[in-house]
Order: C-alpha cells, then structure tokens, then sequence
C-alpha cells in the first residue's frame, strides 16, 4: 500500500490564494517563481447567507496521543524566522489593495510597497480595467527596480546614492556573489506579492461553517488539531476555490490525489465536500508524517509532494526544513511556493489563534443550517437549485461537490448520492421523492367483479432518458438503478452497442 500511495503523492499548487505556480515536479527543478495575481476572487460564501457568532480561540494544548505532537512542535524552526515574518506581515499588513515588490531568495529584501487604492477607488473602471491598470503599476515597478539593481552592479562609490538605493546598496553587502546585483534582476528573483490582511479577516469569518467539524475529524483520525488551519494557507476557507492546475476546494487537493480514492465522477468531486476532503487530507497527513517523520517535512510535503521532500533529505543529508531551503549550489532545491509553504502554514496559525491582537475584533460565521439528503432517484441540477428558491450561487455554496459538467450540461446526479438541502426544505424534498399514495377504489364493482387498478408507475409508462455526452449503458442503468440486462432488452439494445448522445432511451 505504502508504494501504491506514492504514486498518488500530493502534488497540489498550494498557497492557492497567495501563489499562482503549481507544486510538484516543476518546484523540483528550481524553476523561476511567479508572481502572485494583482486581485483575488471574491471568496464565494455569501456573507450574509448565515449571521454571525463570536471567535472562538482555537485550543492545542493536552493533545497527547496525536501523531507526532508533542508541546512546541510548531514553534518556528532554526532557518525559517525571516520566511515566517514575512508571512506574517502578509498577513497583517498588507491589504488585498497593497503589495510588495521583493526578491524571492532574500525574502526580507522589499524593494517597494505598491498601493492600488487609488485604481480600486474609481468608479469609471470595470473590474477587468482596474486588473489591468494594477499590472500595468506592477511592470513599471518592476522596470525601476530592475534599473536600479543595474545602475548598483557599477557603482564602486555609495555616497551619493538616495537614501533608499543606500538601504538597498547596504543589505547586498551580506551577498558574496560577483554580479549579485544583476543575479537579483531575473525573473527568478524579482516577485510581486499581494498583501492578504482582510482576507484573513475574512478567511476567519468562513472557517467558522467548516473549523469544528474539522476538528472533530482531525482528532478522531489521531492527528495534530493545528493541521486544521491548512486551509487558510490553501483556499482561504473559499468552498469554491479552484485552481487553474487543478487543485479544487479547500484543501486544494489535486485531481489525480483523489481519484484512487473513489472522489471524483462526472457528476460528483468529493474533493470540493468539505467533510470528505478533509478525511482525505488526514490520511494524506497521516501517510507524509510516516514517510518522513517530521511535521516541518510532511506539511511541506503536501505542497511538494512527500516523495520530493525525501529525495531533497538525502540530496541535502538533513532532516532539518531551514537546511533544506538553502540552495548550496545544488540543482535540484525547493521552490518558492515549497519554501514557504510550512512557513505561511505557522503564520496563519499565529494569526488566527491571536487574532484579536492583529485585526481587533473577529467574528465566525454560524454552520450552514442544512442536512444531507440521499437521493432516492436521479436528478438534474436544476432541481436542487430549485430547493434553494432558485439561487444557483447559494446551491453551489451547499452543495460546492456538484461538477461543472452536471451543473451545467445536466448530467444526472445518481441516486444513492449526498446532497445538502436547507432544513426547512426537508419535508418539501422528502415529499417530492415519496410516490404518491395508491387511491384504492371500492373493493367491488356495480357488477360484483373485483376491479383491478395499475400502480401510477405503470400507468404512466416507462421512463424516457436523453443521452448525453459520456454515458454508457452501465453509467445509465447505475444511475436509474436497474439492472443491465433489463435496460437492453427494453431498447433492444446489445451489450456492446455504445449510446449516442441525444439518443433516447426507455428506462424500465
């Protein structure tokens, strides 16, 4: 099992609301970093969907027992207090309508703040414009910084540089390299970093529908509670959060990670239910901590992927994360998004357990006010939408496991599968599902003969279904809960004919 599992090792891009470069093989190969967005995605959750209740202040300690814990084993490792800083400040400084123009391998070096208040202040400017005109701020910022770092790499005489080209001159004296300056002007090196203080804020507000449960799962597994706060890092508490390589929901776990374990069909992506994802995260957890026998190794190996980080123990003869972040001339290191995955992971934990001190008062969201349902037939999309007054935002916050290719193509949810409804719409949902009560006549008819009445179902005939893109007689005939066998003698149908879409076909 243990060799089957690595196989499937997370790769996921992680830091999904702080980075925009994917985990995995290319983090391997040391390639350049990219620049965080210049605007986030609104985190879909609808504020005002559920009221709000007071914080609570999250309790670590006396979790004897726990894999791996043991009282400070999330204190800030030797290496990682600048990393951890940053992250920090990130965190609390900065506003979404900030950020820093800083070198990627000496992460304290900020070369300047950008403040896009001013673009997000205009009411003359779409959305897509004030995107363009903060990119527009990031490449000129980025141009001066790279003419400055060229104009240092020929100076020999600093006293008449300004007092910010002193402060830059002064901390390149600690970097022994030849053309230091030069090397800082990559693409590589010069990064752009999107502050994040009131998406923390918000982040806090949504954990409140999903923390406890958590909690809940992460102690029943025998795990570090603290792990419970990865998600901050990940997804900011955004149930819909995707990816653009493919990391879904709030654990942002890769596609290929959980389609061994029976997550993901055309229809449902139990990635993105909450409850399930963070299951999968645990044993995921479970399964680095293992491997590698650190918490520091196995969190940043759910970013790298577990079998990367071992290989960089070796490569580096060290168990210690800080080692593991210097380059020493090697080819094969951490990228950035690695080297400041467990990093970010202890500020958030920082931050959140102290959040008061930093943002002032904070308040959770309440839980969702829904139960699950199991659907006693297929249905559409459009029907659950319809259960929720016809909000398809609001549904998909309910039910974000739902796929695209059946939200919006109207491929059939199976029977047998989980939905959450509201609570007051359980009796109406219930209803709908219950066949109709059988309308018994009088035993006799006016001649005495015993009368003989169809069931609705068979008075109405079989059931016609449209075929669409991606099924196959098995997939209907699962999905319908019959029988194959009975499905092909009803259409006439052989065994190893292959349905067309738009096809109709009779269900018995």
């Amino acid at each position: 099992m243990r060799n089957v599992y690595v196989c499937f090792f997370i790769l996921s891009i992680s830091l999904s609301s702080l980075f925009s470069i994917s985990a995995g093989a290319e983090e391997e190969a040391g390639s350049g970093s990219d620049d965080t967005p210049v605007v986030l995605d609104e985190i879909a959750g609808d504020r005002n969907l559920t009221g709000a209740r007071n914080w609570r202040s999250p309790e670590y300690s006396n979790q004897q027992g726990a894999l791996g814990w043991s009282p400070g084993v999330f204190n800030v490792p030797k290496g990682l207090e600048i990393n951890y800083q940053f992250w920090v400040d990130i965190y609390t400084k900065y506003t979404t309508d900030q950020g820093l123009l800083h070198d990627a391998e000496y992460i304290d070096l900020i070369y300047e703040v950008l403040d896009f208040t001013h673009i997000s202040a205009r009411t003359d400017l779409t959305d897509i414009q004030k995107s363009k005109f903060r990119t527009k701020a990031v490449k000129e910022g980025k141009k001066r910084i790279v003419a400055l770092l060229k104009k240092l790499q020929t100076i020999t005489d600093d006293s008449k540089l300004n007092a910010d080209e002193k402060r830059i001159w002064d901390y390149f004296q600690k970097i022994q390299e030849k053309k230091k300056f030069l090397a800082a002007t990559t693409k590589a090196r010069l990064r752009f970093q999107l502050g994040q203080r009131d998406r923390m804020v918000q982040g806090i507000f949504y954990a409140g529908r999903y923390l406890e449960d958590f909690e809940r799962i992460f102690h029943e597994a025998g795990l570090p509670v603290e792990l419970t706060r990865l998600p901050f890092v990940e997804s900011s508490f955004n149930v819909l959060a995707r990816s653009k390589v493919g990391a879904s929901g709030l654990w942002q776990i890769m596609r290929y990670t959980g389609r061994p374990y029976m997550m993901i069909n055309n229809t449902i992506d139990k990635r993105n239910f909450p409850n399930d994802a963070a299951k999968l995260a645990a044993k995921l957890f479970r399964f680095n901590y293992n491997m590698l026998e650190s918490w520091p190794l196995a969190i940043t190996g759910y970013n790298h992927g577990p079998a990367g980080v071992q290989k960089l123990t070796k490569l580096y003869k060290s168990r210690e994360l800080g080692d593991l972040l210097l380059s020493n001339g090697q080819k094969r290191r951490l990228g950035f998004a690695s080297r400041n995955f467990y990093a970010s992971f202890l500020a958030v934990l920082e931050i959140e357990q102290n959040a008061p001190k930093y943002f002032g008062p904070v308040f959770w969201s309440k839980p969702l006010t829904s139960v699950e349902f199991t659907l006693g037939k297929p249905i559409r999309w459009k029907d659950i939408v319809r259960w929720f007054d016809g909000n398809d935002q609001i549904a998909q916050i309910y039910n974000p496991h739902i796929t695209a290719a059946a939200r919006k193509f109207g491929n059939l949810i199976p029977k047998n599968a989980l939905i959450n409804i509201l609570k007051e719409k359980k009796d109406l949902v219930q209803n709908e599902f219950s066949p109709p009560p059988t309308k018994w006549p009088s035993p006799k008819t006016e001649d005495g003969d015993l009368e003989r009445v169809e069931s609705p179902a068979k008075a109405e005939g079989p059931h016609v279904y449209t075929v669409v893109r991606g099924d196959t007689i098995y997939s209907v005939a699962r999905d319908f809960g019959v029988s194959v066998q009975e499905l092909l003698t009803a259409n006439k149908l052989e065994a190893t004919e292959e349905l067309k879409t738009g096809q109709e076909i009779k269900i018995p």
